[in-house]
């Protein structure tokens, strides 16, 4: 179209300059300065019409090709990187008071995922939505790119079958709570503990009698100690002695120990005289125990024994006492 301009233009310069020339100067001057204005004016008119159509086919403000201007590629990264770690779990992300996205495929693969919703109800795609509203669309980026750089964490509202959630600040996190040491039990007192006890106490009680009761005591515990190695499966039967029997007579003999400035007290002579008593049964009540602690193994070796002659003397073995067809005679 230009061109032509152009060449109507230099052939009415042509049929000018036939008609004015003459041989002369200025009227040539003066029609050539009619040619230039008259082509001046039309380009400036075709740079005009140029800008206006351009104008029209320019993007829209909220479109992809504006917004990778106005945002950085780190920044629609960390937004898509955001989005996809969202959309993995969750339906629905809320962008203001009202608006919320929402993604209309199986999953999140790129802004152009999701659409727009404003109270629950459907608006459009976001792309759709960015060609409308511009202005809006920008500041959904701006939310956008404010929850991807803080990595806010979600606090989960359920509203019908969709899910809306709001971004929050990480809670603090309270510190754990130091479990109490437990109390540590008492080691569990044994034979050798109460012959050690006893004897220390021995030594303080001038009375031989209740003395020579103890010393009996002592062997006995003492017995019950090799028993105990011997016989682990026995150690059920000596729970009683150890935390009820023998911590009371220590006890006694602790006090008695004490009563030793009050000999001429008239209880003094009655309570010597139950003291020794009480040794006695104590020590009766530990004969007893020994004797529980090995009365099945001693009907074991008797049942052995027992088995052990009757097969000999099946076997023709004995008689009178004698081996007989042993070849030892």
């Amino acid at each position: 179209m230009n061109n032509r301009g152009n060449g109507n233009s230099f052939f009415w310069l042509f049929v000018l300059l036939i008609i004015f020339g003459g041989g002369t100067v200025i009227p040539l001057l003066f029609v050539l300065g009619i040619v230039l204005a008259i082509t001046f004016a039309a380009v400036n008119s075709s740079k005009r019409q140029e800008s206006i159509s351009g104008g029209y086919n320019r993007p829209a403000y909220g479109s992809s090709v504006a917004n990778r201007g106005r945002y950085s590629a780190s920044q629609m990264a960390k937004i898509n990187v955001y989005l996809r770690n969202w959309f993995r779990t969750r339906k629905s992300l809320p962008v203001g008071t009202s608006v919320s996205l929402r993604v209309h495929g199986e999953r999140y693969a790129s802004l152009a995922s999701l659409d727009v919703y404003r109270n629950g109800t459907y608006i459009s795609s976001l792309s759709e939505f960015g060609r409308r509203y511009p202005e809006s669309y920008d500041e959904i980026l701006k939310e956008l790119i404010r929850l991807a750089e803080n990595r806010a964490e979600p606090e989960v509202v359920y509203e019908g079958e969709y899910v809306e959630a709001e971004p929050v600040r990480p809670k603090e996190q309270k510190p754990k709570e130091q479990k109490k040491p437990e109390p540590t039990q008492a080691p569990k007192k044994s034979a050798q503990y109460f012959i050690d006890t006893i004897n220390s106490l021995n030594n303080s009680i001038p009375d031989e009698d209740i003395s020579n009761g103890l010393f009996e005591t002592c062997a006995l515990l003492k017995q019950i100690q090799q028993l105990e190695q011997r016989f682990p499966d026995s150690k059920g039967k000596l729970d009683k002695l150890y935390e009820y029997y023998l911590p009371i007579l220590t006890r006694i003999l602790s006090q008695y120990d004490n009563l030793q400035a009050a000999k001429t007290d008239p209880s003094y002579e009655e309570t010597r005289i139950k003291l020794n008593r009480t040794i006695k049964l104590i020590n009766d009540a530990m004969k007893t125990i020994i004797s529980n602690m090995t009365d099945q193994d001693f009907m074991n070796l008797a049942a052995d024994i027992s088995t052990l002659e009757a097969v000999l003397q099946k076997d023709g073995l004995t008689s009178e006492g004698t081996f007989q067809g042993s070849g030892l005679d």
